[in-house]
Order: C-alpha cells, then sequence, then structure tokens
C-alpha cells in the first residue's frame, strides 16, 4: 500500500479553485492510495483564500475561526470528499474546529475512495491554548478499516494535534488493532527534531503499528510551522533500522513510502509486544 504524508508547502491558497487543482495534481503525482493532511489545513485554506481574517496571534486567530465557521467547514468537507473521490484514494484531510451542542473540538476527518465520510475522530488531549479558548475534548477513539485492492485490510485511526503527545492515545488504538495510525500535526518551526520522535516515532516503536505523520509547513499569524512530514515504521524493517521508510523537510511538499504488511506482521510474531503488557491495567479504557 502507498502512503503519503503532505505539508500544504508549495499549494496555492489564494483561491478554493487554484488549492483545489494544485493539490489535486499532488495527488495524481504521488501515486498514493492513501494521503495524509496536516493539522489546522482548513484554517490555513480560510486564511489564505480570504474567506477568514487572522487574529492578532495564533490564539486569536483559532478564536475567530472557530466562532463563524459552519458553512467553511461544510464547504471544506465538501471538497475533500470530492478529491478523495476523484482520486479512489483515502484522504485524511487534515483538521478544523467543529461545534456541537455549544462545544468547539479540534477534529480530524479521513475520507474513503468513493469520496464518503469514513472517520471523524475529536483530540482528547488539549494544548494551553486550547484550554484556554475553553475547547472541549473528544471522549472516544475510533477505529476504521481501509477497504480496497492494495489496502490488506488495515485498520486504521487519526491522532489529532496534540494527541501526539500522550501515549496512551497510541497504547489505546493499538490494543484495540489498529494498524495504522494517521497523524495530522503542526509544530512550531525551529529545532524540533527531537521533540518531534518523541510522539509518534517513538509511539510506532513502543506499540508495532504503522504511521503516516503529516506536519504544517505554513504561517498562521505570526506562527511558523515547520517540521518534517514521515512515514515511520518498526526500526526492524526500516532503512538504516532508523524507524523511518521516508522523511522529508520542513518544506518538503510531500513524502511517499510503501507499506510491506508481511514484514510487519513477521515482526509481531518474532516480538509480540502487545501481548507482554498487563492488559487488565486498560480495562477500565478498553472495556475488555
Amino acid at each position: 500500500m502507498q502512503v503519503a504524508a503532505l505539508s500544504m508547502a508549495g499549494i496555492n491558497l489564494e483561491s478554493i479553485d487554484r488549492y483545489r487543482a494544485d493539490l489535486s495534481n499532488l495527488l495524481k503525482s504521488c501515486g498514493a492510495d492513501l494521503v495524509v493532511l496536516p493539522a489546522y489545513s482548513a484554517l490555513v485554506l480560510g486564511l489564505g483564500s480570504g474567506a477568514f481574517m487572522p487574529g492578532p496571534d495564533m490564539a486569536g486567530t483559532l478564536y475567530m475561526f472557530s466562532a463563524a465557521n459552519e458553512d467553511w467547514n461544510n464547504l471544506f468537507f465538501e471538497l475533500h470528499g470530492d478529491l478523495a473521490g476523484k482520486h479512489k484514494i483515502f484522504l485524511a484531510a487534515g483538521t478544523t474546529v467543529e461545534k456541537e451542542a455549544g462545544c468547539f473540538y479540534h477534529s480530524a476527518y479521513c475520507f474513503n475512495p468513493a469520496g464518503e465520510l469514513c472517520c471523524r475522530q475529536r483530540q482528547t488531549h488539549l494544548t494551553r491554548v486550547e484550554r484556554e479558548l475553553d475547547f472541549s475534548r473528544g471522549e472516544e477513539l475510533h477505529i476504521f478499516k481501509l477497504q480496497g485492492p492494495k489496502s490488506d485490510g488495515l485498520e486504521a485511526g487519526l491522532v489529532v494535534g496534540n494527541d501526539v503527545r500522550h501515549p496512551e492515545v497510541s497504547r489505546i488504538f493499538a490494543l484495540r488493532g489498529a494498524d495504522l495510525l494517521l497523524h495530522s500535526g503542526a509544530l512550531a518551526a525551529g529545532f524540533n527534531c527531537w521533540t518531534q520522535a518523541a510522539g509518534m516515532w517513538a509511539q510506532v516503536q513502543q506499540n508495532q503499528f504503522w504511521a503516516v505523520e503529516a506536519q504544517l509547513s505554513g504561517n498562521i499569524a505570526g506562527t511558523l510551522f515547520g517540521a518534517a512530514s514521515a512515514v515511520i515504521g518498526p526500526c526492524e524493517i526500516t532503512p538504516g533500522q532508523s524507524g523511518y521508510l521516508a522523511s522529508g523537510y520542513p518544506l518538503s511538499p510531500v513524502v511517499t513510502a510503501a507499506l510491506n504488511e508481511k514484514d510487519r506482521q513477521s515482526i509481531i510474531k518474532d516480538y509480540p509486544l502487545l501481548q507482554m503488557l498487563n492488559r487488565q491495567a486498560y480495562n477500565d479504557l478498553l472495556a475488555f
């Protein structure tokens, strides 16, 4: 199965039509069966196209976006559902802020090759900024099956933004049977290679799943984002035992790699990490 992580670098955000054309060309050229966009994708497109104006800082911008974006979210979902159907791919469309019953959530969405919504995941652990904005936490972690001739029937989950910093999220996904996690992230630009590795890279090694990590490359109200997107696997089955099937740079528009599920299953058979855990410790969370 061919997978790809996009940073949104090099994509023209000045209008919906230009964004659609650039993203469509990138999806076609990368040849992936599954593609992941970074966190804040709906916000970045809204700012670039002039649908929203930036606030004085990142927190102010996020507040203004969350307060008046229901129609924008509908347009964003329709656009990415259409692109998923057009290219016959699974498309994790990054994240947006959604409102329900008076509560605001940082949420990720994935569309299947028919262009239909196949998973919505709300972030379960808030950042300081999100807490100050009185966002609400998601309370469930969802698994969905990748149905298709090249997907090997893998079970997948979405990791939203800051959730990658909390290892219990990935462990719960793993214990529920996830083979692949799709992370939409946004890390501040700068020397962040080690702090990034402490997130999804570490979770992959501890749980033996695959991960596609899309990191935002962009500027939101003066806050620069620029970590490296990557495709991650267990060290034993990656080049140089690095844990990376592919890794880019902050300005790399796309990172691609092929997942060999037979290799991963052989690692799990030889060294079944999850069978060595005290599963009783997770009873309250997993209802075993």
